[in-house]
Order: structure tokens, then C-alpha cells, then sequence
């Protein structure tokens, strides 16, 4: 009963314990993906912090048994397409690091800005479709491009003050 004890192993963790064995899947990585995967792992963490927890154990078997189409629709952009968001976005923060690293408070903005825009676009032009087909997404829109970087500007700022308050 191999499969049993792993699952009993995989679901008796406690909150720190999932954490700390991502950060160690992370850390074991080559270092040109770790950016990435952290952002992966930072979205996850905001849909389970933003009520995922308390909210998606009750609301997807609802949905589940109430609307398929928009259960799969959900549970697709919260485990993947979400993710891959993070994901884009880490990867570019991992590629421009060398470069911005050089820039000190300006390339932390620029670190930061980069990833937002990539998780952005994916949002606005890939989960944002998916999820509200009706709505045609134009890639020369340029409210949509104005949401883009004025969003990816503000969140850049952000995440830098934090993170220089957090470096103090």
C-alpha cells in the first residue's frame, strides 16, 4: 500500500511543512529556473491566501455539480494557466537580473515591473478570454495595454518598496 502511505505522508504536512519541502524542490533547481518557479509558487499563494483556502473547498464542488464547463474552466486557470502567468513572469525577472542587478533600487523596480507585465499579459490575453469567451480581447486595444503598464508599474513600485522595507 505504497500509494496510501505516500498520499497519508502528502496531505499530513502542515502549512510550513509544504512550504518549506516547495522552497527546497525550488532551491534544488538549476538557478536560471529558480525565479521561475518562485513566481509560479507566488501565485499559488495569492489565490490560496485571497480566500482559496476557505472559499474553493466549498465553491468548486458546487460549481462542480451546478455548471461543469465553468468548473473546468476554473480549476484550469487556477492550476495552470495562472501559474505559467508566474511563471513567465519569473523568468523574465531571472533574465534581466544580471543586467538590473547593476542598477540598485531602479533595476529592483525594473526586476519587479518586467515580471508583472509578463503575469499581465498572460492574464489579460490568455486567462481573461478563457474565462469570459464572449468577450473579444483585441491584442491592439490600448485600454488594455494601458491597464498593462500602468498595473505592472504600480505593482513594480510596490513590490520594491516592500522589498527594500524588508531588506532594512
Amino acid at each position: 500500500m505504497t500509494i496510501l502511505r505516500n498520499l497519508r505522508t502528502h496531505f499530513g504536512r502542515s502549512f510550513g511543512q509544504t512550504l518549506q519541502w516547495m522552497f527546497q524542490f525550488v532551491e534544488n533547481q538549476p538557478a536560471f529556473l529558480r525565479p521561475a518557479l518562485y513566481g509560479a509558487f507566488f501565485i499559488w499563494a495569492l489565490i490560496l491566501f485571497r480566500g482559496g483556502l476557505i472559499v474553493l473547498p466549498i465553491a468548486l464542488p458546487i460549481i462542480f455539480f451546478s455548471n461543469r464547463h465553468l468548473f473546468w474552466q476554473l480549476l484550469l486557470t487556477f492550476l495552470v494557466l495562472a501559474p505559467a502567468g508566474g511563471f513567465a513572469g519569473g523568468l523574465l525577472y531571472g533574465l534581466i537580473s544580471p543586467i538590473a542587478n547593476r542598477l540598485g533600487v531602479v533595476g529592483t523596480a525594473l526586476k519587479f515591473t518586467v515580471a508583472a507585465w509578463a503575469y499581465l499579459l498572460v492574464l489579460v490575453f490568455v486567462i481573461m478570454p478563457f474565462v469570459e469567451p464572449e468577450k473579444h480581447r483585441i491584442v491592439g486595444d490600448s485600454g488594455d495595454w494601458v491597464f498593462i503598464g500602468g498595473s505592472g508599474l504600480v505593482l513594480g513600485i510596490a513590490l520594491t518598496v516592500g522589498a527594500r522595507r524588508d531588506a532594512a
